[in-house]
């Protein structure tokens, strides 16, 4: 790892002017799912896990978790996990407080855990479960990383002084005197005692009504926490913590498509001139770069194809659309290709911005086997690519039935139908493309380019 972990944890003044408690905690880089990232991306995807919404009772993200870590008792009988079906809304019928369940409920309730556990027993036989079943398991999954999450089991946050990629010590680790001998054997004392002494401090004042009056102990915890890495030199990256926190702040693929819907609204005003034109173009080109840049943000943090998921793979095709608009624009200068491109570039971005729940938006690394795969990430590239030239050629299509229906112009029709003819071009040769590749992956991978195994 590169660059020095230390500045990140003790230059708080050098830091960005917005310094609140939020700000601090939440640039602490923390282990979990198999990457290093801040805990306010830590923050950000397990709410979203336990409460099912992005925000929870419109609380700050990052101060929520922190709170749940300083008062696990209080805040694990609040109901804050969503009840999702009526069977299971029928069987805590008592328990629910506007169709959510406090996590202590759920973990207590010994005839709810016998079933879930029966359920799991049918998981690990790779038998097939039951919907209600799979709910139940969701249920007790939520509320089972609700009590690590506030119990300290999760993430890690001191890193191995001798190897940073394997598994950190949680703060778990800063609670007991057990846990304390753990982090002496491998950092020293007088760090170690201080870290644990600032953490219990933050710990009393966020228990606090005034959360902000936590600030100076936060900023503590944040030194002393520098202090214990720094005492065995050990490095992090800084740059990848601050870009990832300036990821979660620009929102890029939520200004992306706000860009692209005032640039569809502009294009189709009545009367409108060629100023107007002009302008609708510039914003259209606008949301394509912000929504790039997005992209290769994702890219940079995860270091990594940007299609290892389904929120990935639809921001993506909905980038593509907007790319093979353009080339065909290049060519044809009409604006009726752009403003195409904006209807199915606004559709794809809000779908993947509106089900956070479905559509997962977090960042996570591939798998072993897949990660030094060359002709894999070319493969699915292509495959995706061709996905835009085809949805764009959607988009198209709608518009000449539009045209057929309430317009009838035959040269705007004429227009449309070459316009269609050239997208489903690109789409079929980057689709044939993407399946011949994806022959050589299975060649380099398993030694054949096509095989049947029953």
């Amino acid at each position: 790892m590169t660059a020095i972990g230390l500045s990140l944890f003790t230059s708080v003044a050098c830091a960005r002017a917005d310094n609140s408690i939020s700000d601090i905690l939440g640039r602490i880089p923390v282990q979990h799912g198999g990457r290093v990232k801040p805990f306010a991306s830590f923050a950000k995807e397990n709410v979203l896990l336990v409460t099912g919404k992005a925000s929870f009772e419109g609380q700050d993200t990052t101060l929520l978790v922190w709170r749940w870590i300083s008062d696990p008792k209080v805040w694990s009988a609040k109901p804050m996990i969503p009840v999702t079906t009526p069977e299971l809304r029928k069987e805590f019928s008592d328990d629910l407080v506007h169709n959510r369940i406090a996590p202590d409920l759920v973990l207590n309730n010994l005839d709810f855990l016998k079933k879930v556990s029966a359920a799991q027993e049918k998981e690990e036989k790779e038998k097939s479960l039951a919907p209600f079943e799979k709910k139940q398991v969701e249920l007790y999954r939520r509320a089972r990383l609700f009590g690590e999450i506030a119990n300290g089991r999760l993430p890690g946050f001191i890193p191995h002084p001798e190897d940073p990629s394997v598994a950190w010590l949680p703060l778990e680790a800063l609670m007991t005197k057990e846990g304390l001998e753990i982090v002496n054997q491998f950092f020293p004392a007088l760090e170690a005692d201080q870290l644990q002494s600032a953490y219990l401090h933050l710990m009393e004042r966020l228990k606090g009504e005034n959360v902000q009056e936590a600030l100076p102990a936060a900023e503590q915890f944040q030194a002393n926490l520098g202090n214990l890495l720094f005492s065995r030199n050990i490095q992090l990256d800084q740059a990848a913590i601050r870009l990832e926190l300036f990821y979660l702040k620009l929102r890029p693929f939520y200004l992306a498509w706000i860009l692209y819907l005032i640039s569809i609204f502009v294009w189709a005003a009545p009367r409108k001139k060629e100023k107007a034109v002009a302008a609708a173009f510039l914003l259209f080109l606008a949301g394509f770069l912000i929504h790039t840049f997005g992209i290769a943000l994702r890219v940079l943090i995860a270091g990594r194809p940007p299609v290892t998921n389904m929120y990935e793979s639809i921001i993506w095709v909905g980038w593509a659309v907007v790319l093979f608009s353009l080339v065909l624009w290049f060519f044809y200068r009409s604006s009726l290709l752009p403003m195409v491109a904006a209807c199915v570039g606004t559709l794809a971005l809000l779908v993947g911005e509106s089900f956070p729940t479905l559509l997962d938006p977090s960042i996570s690394p591939l798998v072993p086997v897949l990660r030094s795969n060359y002709w894999l990430t070319v493969h699915v590239l292509t495959i995706t690519l061709g996905y835009g030239a085809f949805a764009l050629n959607w988009g198209i299509a709608h518009a000449l039935l539009y045209c057929f229906a309430f317009r009838k112009k035959e040269k705007l029709i004429d227009h449309l139908t070459e316009y269609l003819y050239r997208s489903l071009q690109i789409g079929v040769i980057l689709l044939s493309a993407g399946t011949i590749l994806g022959g050589v992956w299975a060649s380099y991978s398993w030694g054949r380019f096509w095989g049947w195994d029953p």
